[in-house]
């Protein structure tokens, strides 16, 4: 995972942000952070599409789960089995979010 993209993204972000293609979510998690984009679903709820679970190791920041509930059948990946998978989505992920906030490294 890129890390120069992980601390601009970090550094823009609160919270949930509603943008032009969906919505963007980030929250402090036991283990590291919870990173999501979001999309309405039929009933107001929002579905991740896909949210990445983030652990600090270090003074690094590693993807360790991926579940996508909008896949079908639904994406669920592990560092264990999927790691290189996960942090090539993951980097999609952040890059998607730095050209919606309109932030350059």
């Amino acid at each position: 995972m890129d890390q120069q993209k992980w601390s601009v993204v970090k550094a823009n972000f609160i919270g949930t942000e509603d943008l032009t293609d969906g919505y963007y979510r980030l929250r402090e998690t036991e283990e590291g952070y919870q990173l999501a984009y979001l999309i309405a679903g039929p009933c107001g709820d929002k579905i991740p599409h896909p949210e990445v679970t983030l652990q600090k190791v270090a003074d690094q920041i590693e993807p360790i789960r991926l579940r996508d509930l909008e896949e079908t059948p639904i994406l669920n990946l592990t560092q264990a089995t999927d790691a290189e998978k996960i942090e090539e989505l993951t980097d999609q992920l952040l890059e998607r979010f730095l050209m919606r906030k309109n932030l350059s490294l």
